[in-house]
C-alpha cells in the first residue's frame, strides 16, 4: 500500500494530519477529523473517524460502532480517530473504555492508524493499545506534554503530532519536539484558526532545519504509515 503520490503530484507540498477545519487548497493534504452527528465539509477527499471521548452522549455504543464501521470502510478514510481516554471531560469512564475498544478492534481489522486524543490517561491509553494484536500504528495529536512523557510513547512504538502548542510560551510541546526522532513526528492545525504552513515554519525553526527539509520528512513519514491515497 506505499504510495507515490508525492511523485506523482509535485504540487503537494504540506501535510495536515488532523484537522477539523479543512482549506481544501491543493497543496496541502488534509485529514478531516469528524465523529457521529458531523458531516464532512467537502474540502478534502481524505479523513479520519472516531468516537471521540467528549462526543458519545448522544448515540448509544452499538450505532457508534456502526457508524465508525461503515466510515472506516469508505477508501477516503485514512485514519481511526479521534479516540482515546480524558479523565477531564464528564464522559463516564467506562463508556469512554468500550468506546476505544471499539476503535482500536476496527483500526487493527481495517490496518489503519489511530488519532489518538489522550488527557491525563497516558498510562492507560498505552496498555490498552499495546494489549492489540497486532499493536496498531497510533498518533498522539497536539502533543503538549513533558519530554519524559514523549520519550515513553517513542519507546513504545508511538508517533507525536505537533500544532498549536508550539506557538505558546512555556510549551513542553517545544522540548518534547526537540528529542523527537525526526521520522517519529507529524504536524497538523487541530480545531485552531492556523495555517499548517506557519506550523511547519515554527517547527522548521525550533529544530533549526531548512523548510525544504522539513517538508520532505513529513512527506516520508507519511508515506511510511502505508497510507493509499493513490485511487
Amino acid at each position: 500500500m506505499n504510495c507515490p503520490i508525492f511523485k506523482e503530484n509535485q504540487a503537494l507540498q504540506f501535510i495536515d494530519l488532523h484537522t477539523h477545519h479543512p482549506c481544501g487548497e491543493p497543496d496541502v493534504l488534509e485529514i478531516e477529523s469528524i465523529y457521529p452527528g458531523q458531516y464532512l465539509k467537502g474540502k478534502t477527499r481524505w479523513f479520519s473517524a472516531g468516537l471521540h471521548p467528549w462526543h458519545l452522549g448522544n448515540i448509544g455504543l452499538k450505532e457508534a460502532a456502526g457508524w465508525l464501521r461503515g466510515h472506516a470502510a469508505n477508501p477516503g478514510c485514512l485514519a481511526i480517530g479521534e479516540a482515546g481516554l480524558d479523565k477531564v471531560t464528564d464522559t463516564p469512564w467506562a463508556l469512554q473504555e468500550s468506546a476505544f475498544e471499539q476503535c482500536i478492534r476496527i483500526a487493527v481489522e481495517t490496518r489503519k492508524p489511530m488519532i489518538i486524543h489522550c488527557v491525563k490517561a497516558y498510562a492507560e491509553v498505552t496498555a490498552a493499545l499495546l494489549n492489540a494484536s497486532p499493536v496498531p500504528v497510533a498518533i498522539f495529536h497536539g502533543f503538549d506534554k513533558h519530554p519524559q512523557t514523549a520519550k515513553m510513547l517513542l519507546d513504545a512504538g508511538f508517533f507525536l503530532s505537533f500544532g498549536a502548542a508550539l506557538f505558546r510560551q512555556n510549551s513542553h510541546a517545544a522540548a518534547a519536539l526537540q528529542q523527537t526522532p525526526s521520522d517519529r513526528f507529524f504536524l497538523e492545525t487541530d480545531d485552531n484558526d492556523l495555517d499548517i504552513r506557519s506550523v511547519y515554519e515554527r517547527v522548521a525553526a525550533i529544530r533549526q532545519i531548512p523548510p525544504v527539509q522539513l517538508e520532505e520528512q513529513m512527506r516520508q513519514n507519511f508515506t511510511r504509515l502505508g497510507l493509499d491515497i493513490t485511487g
